[in-house]
């Protein structure tokens, strides 16, 4: 497989889809290197915002300096399209609370700066200034203040995050308190646990490793994913390791999740883990998702072994293999006699993308002109509704109720069919 300086070249490739791949793999680990962003703007500079657009909305991963926020800054000045501003944007309030704090005037005298990001700005210089202590105190109550909130969109996660990134580079709580409080936290106790596992993730805690490898063994989606970006993070091959030794005696649920990390973690015990288990894997589900991580960590050895399995067939619905390996082989300069056919797929795919975004486009031009001239374009859809809701004459009652046969299966129930999986990841998906 590749290493970070050989891939870093291809930021500025002029194949939008090589530069995406090359910016995903150090999205993938929210890489430190102070060199990423720049490159990501000067290929913005010379193959234009569109292509990239992906890149940009990853560019809050990646360390930034002062020097690489007066450059973000100055590419904000001259953003034109909604998207871009949009990105850049976030990437400015996400910088490190002292940036913010040094280069508060100039970053409110941008143009293009978002006036509704001020109060997370100043919320965030001034968490910045904030003891680990007194930080350390909010996160907690923070937490206990949520505990009736039970799904994402009721939270303030933007808070929960400002608050773990000015505590990240303290000393509280310490090491052995997180990982002692991630052994013994339950699911059902709120918030404080999943804060915790993005605290270990931001300080890239490698004792936190094992016990969030056991993480996975839970059924809840969201606790997952912060899990996985966390061992994304963190980077550390033990984590590796223990997926590969965990992963063939393990139901769907932790195979899922646990798969895509070995993608994230970019070091050669990942890919020995993936071409290991791609041996015994039968669920093609599973073996897509690590067939796809081998993609992402630009795994030469694995350009024959994902081929095999385009040849064979493979869960189309969760990946596309065919994308995933054209900017593999690109990098690696090997050339395959099907990317041809793939890349007119492709290309098709995204001309149909274009034709749709370009609808849309219109259709909200539309709109705002109507709402300008003072027209509801919505209005006639609005009185059906309302009429809609009007009271009817009830029916006549029926002798007695029709009942189900059997019990409705829900979206997050065990898959009837017996596959272990999720409804919603099995035949829900089909039926639906």
């Amino acid at each position: 497989m590749l290493t970070p300086d050989r891939i870093k070249p291809f930021l500025l490739h002029e194949d939008p889809e090589v530069r995406e791949a090359a910016v995903a793999y150090f999205g993938d680990c929210w890489s430190r290197d102070p060199d990423i962003v720049p490159m990501v703007l000067e290929a913005c500079d010379r193959f234009g915002t569109e292509g990239d657009v992906r890149a940009l909305s990853l560019g809050h991963r990646f360390a930034l300096t002062e020097e690489t926020l007066d450059v973000v800054l100055g590419h904000l000045a001259r953003a034109r399209d909604p998207g871009s501003i949009r990105h850049l944007n976030r990437v400015i309030v996400q910088a490190p609370g002292d940036l913010l704090a040094a280069r508060e005037a100039v970053i409110q005298g941008n143009p293009h700066f978002d006036r509704a990001l001020v109060p997370r700005l100043q919320r965030r210089r001034d968490l910045a200034s904030w003891t680990g202590e007194k930080l350390w105190e909010e996160l907690r109550d923070f937490a206990r203040r949520s505990e009736d909130k039970h799904h994402v969109g009721e939270i303030d996660l933007a808070y929960a995050d400002d608050l773990i990134d000015a505590l990240a580079p303290r000393d509280v709580p310490d090491g052995d308190t997180i990982y002692r409080l991630l052994k013994s936290l339950e699911p059902e106790e709120g918030w404080l646990e999943i804060f915790l596992v993005d605290l270990a993730g931001t300080r890239r805690l490698r004792e936190a490793v094992p016990v969030l490898v056991d993480k996975f063994r839970i059924d809840t989606d969201y606790l997952l994913e912060c899990s996985q970006e966390a061992l994304g993070l963190i980077g550390d091959p033990e984590a590796s390791r223990l997926i590969r030794s965990a992963l063939p005696g393990a139901d769907f649920h932790f195979k899922l999740y646990a798969a895509t990390v070995l993608g994230k973690i970019k070091h050669p015990d990942s890919e020995e883990a993936i071409l290991a288990l791609l041996e015994a894997e039968e669920d093609p589900t599973i073996r897509t998702s690590l067939c796809r991580g081998l993609c992402r960590l630009f795994s030469g050895r694995g350009v024959e072994v994902v081929r095999r399995e385009i040849a064979g067939g493979y869960d189309t619905w969760y990946a596309s293999l065919e994308e995933a390996l054209l900017p593999v082989v690109k990098v690696l300069g090997i050339e395959l006699p099907e990317a041809e056919q793939w890349e007119e797929e492709r290309a098709r795919k995204r001309r149909m993308q274009e034709e749709q975004r370009a609808e849309m486009a219109e259709l909200d031009r539309r709109y705002r002109a109507l709402k300008a001239r003072g027209i509801d374009p919505f209005a006639r859809l609005k009185g059906a509704m309302a009429k809609a809701e009007e009271p009817v004459e009830p029916r006549p009652s029926v002798t007695a109720p029709i009942q189900r046969a059997e019990r409705r299966v829900g979206r997050n129930d065990p898959c009837p069919c017996g596959s272990g999986k999720k409804f919603k990841k099995c035949c829900g998906r089909a039926s639906g």
